[in-house]
């Protein structure tokens, strides 16, 4: 497999065109590229990153193919812009992987997955961002980019590569992680697209401040504590207009040690209280994160996906294939060609008519569950509702 990378000016190159048959680098990047291998920030060729490039490429206004079959990479190539390896200034560099056919599709895509990781991304970059859509049920990755940080300003610049790749992207709702720079991102680019918080990611967050209040152990050995933490992250099963009231049901229940982690949470996803009214309504700030956004209520009734699963199980499709955390540029590559070929598969399963693999009983009887709880709110008191949503989920340690 060959790979064509080239050396851009934030000025002079806009994005790229034509995805995972051809990968895009954004502008302000140099290039990727060097005949005796790919280098690192001290200027040294690795051995194991190395990457075989063509001498016979040619500048144009046009776009750099590599026809060879697998994963290819291209990007807006102008005149007089030229290959060169890796070096100073190329911090900001950005390069996505996706298949050129993906366009002919892509506006029927009303739904679309986005989710970052940091272990997998190649030693020269700060993260990876997977960006699946949804088609009737399947889900299916159609990109990967790989980013120099996380940065709004960098978000931006990738969903601009992929809007000028793919002009015909308009999701309707867009599920994702709680980074609020890819967030503001999105919404800008996207600003009818409802925008949904990956309930799994809720989950982590609560996970990593019982973690920061050294409360962890006892989660893990005191069954009832454990619960009733959980209960906190069950508010994202709670009618948006009872919210108020569930939390001060909740607040006398917890027990002290919990105090914390509900006021944080109640601060950075409700907003912290302002102002109790007579009649008992209150005025809160401005949360980080809307109620509309990390409520799960209207999901559940909808029976709609509630997490960024898909999108975990993509990162660890990666780590299976790659076998270590930060591989090689090369090794990188060279895993998703072979993982593309299993995606290609799956599209088609679609395209014959076939249905998506069903989910396992036990996730089924636990959707079954939730539903029911979230149809019976009003005959429960706030407690045993969420108690009964927190029966339902765990935290791993």
């Amino acid at each position: 497999m060959k790979i064509k990378a080239l050396q851009c000016n934030t000025n002079r190159c806009n994005a790229a065109h034509n995805l995972l048959d051809h990968t895009l680098e954004a502008a302000g990047c140099q290039a990727l590229r060097s005949t005796s291998g790919v280098h690192g920030s001290n200027g040294q060729s690795s051995p194991e990153s190395s990457i075989e490039t063509p001498r016979d490429t040619v500048e144009s206004s046009s776009y750099l193919f590599d026809m060879s079959p697998g994963i290819h990479v291209a990007t807006t190539y102008l005149k007089g812009i030229h290959v060169s390896p890796i070096g100073e200034g190329d911090e900001q560099r950005i390069l996505l992987f996706g298949r050129e056919s993906v366009s002919e599709w892509i506006r029927l895509v009303r739904k679309i997955y986005v989710d970052g990781t940091f272990s997998l991304s190649p030693g020269l970059f700060y993260q990876i961002v997977v960006i699946l859509v949804e088609r009737d049920c399947f889900v299916l990755p159609v990109c990967y980019a790989l980013l120099p940080n996380k940065t709004e300003e960098t978000y931006r610049r990738m969903i601009r590569l992929l809007r000028d790749a793919w002009p015909a992207l308009r999701p309707q709702a867009i599920s994702t992680d709680f980074e609020k720079g890819l967030i503001n991102a999105l919404s800008e680019a996207f600003p009818i697209a409802e925008l949904h918080g990956c309930f799994f990611h809720l989950v982590k967050n609560l996970k990593k401040k019982l973690s920061d209040l050294h409360l962890m152990s006892r989660y893990q050995n005191d069954g009832n504590f454990s619960l009733s933490a959980r209960t906190i992250t069950g508010l994202a099963f709670v009618p948006p207009q009872a919210i108020d009231h569930v939390i001060a049901e909740l607040a006398v229940f917890l027990p002290e040690d919990l105090m914390p982690v509900l006021k944080y949470s109640e601060d950075t996803y409700v907003g912290s209280l302002q102002h109790l009214l007579p009649d008992g309504s209150v005025i809160r700030r401005e949360p980080m994160f809307p109620v509309a956004m990390w409520s799960v209520y209207e999901r559940t009734l909808n029976q709609d996906s509630r997490t960024n699963n898909y999108a975990e199980a993509a990162h660890r499709r990666l780590q299976t294939e790659f076998g270590v955390d930060h591989p090689s540029l090369w090794r990188f590559v060279d895993g998703l060609r072979k993982i593309q070929h299993h995606r290609d598969i799956l599209l088609a399963r679609y395209i014959n008519g076939n249905r998506p693999t069903a989910k396992r009983t036990k996730y089924l009887k636990i959707d079954e569950r939730l539903f029911e709880l979230v149809n019976t709110f009003e005959s429960r008191t706030p407690v045993e509702f969420l108690q009964g949503v927190a029966s339902n989920f765990l935290m791993e340690a």
